[in-house]
């Protein structure tokens, strides 16, 4: 069997080499598998040209649709109207608010309107 090797330190002052490499210790002890397996199997994936197209159409799809959003929103942007309002339209809205209206007012009723109610 011919061996190829190749050696990978891990600088645990770089936070990226800290990163892969917990990473790597972490699916080795879930996985129980060795790392040299862990690191082979992610080598592979990552050099997939099928892997890849999938994520490179996922991220052209994702910008696609964030384009899609912004333009719709600036569109919609340029016809809003936008209406100052001054102090005197604000308050005539507010006594509209604050008036009763003619359903919420009391109304008095004679003892006349209300002599049936003797006969029950």
């Amino acid at each position: 069997m011919e061996e190829k090797r190749l050696s990978i330190r891990f600088r645990m002052d770089n936070p990226q080499d800290r990163k892969a490499w917990e990473l790597l210790q972490k699916l080795s002890v879930e996985e129980n598998i060795s790392k040299n397996a862990i690191a082979l199997r992610l080598i592979c994936r990552g050099a997939d040209p099928c892997d890849s197209l999938v994520d490179s159409s996922l991220d052209s799809l994702a910008k696609q649709i964030a384009n899609l959003v912004a333009d719709r929103l600036s569109a919609n942007a340029e016809t809003v109207k936008i209406i100052p309002a001054t102090n005197e339209v604000l308050s005539a809205e507010a006594e509209k608010l604050s008036a009763p209206s003619q359903d919420d007012e009391i109304r008095t009723v004679s003892k006349e309107a209300l002599s049936f109610l003797d006969d029950f």
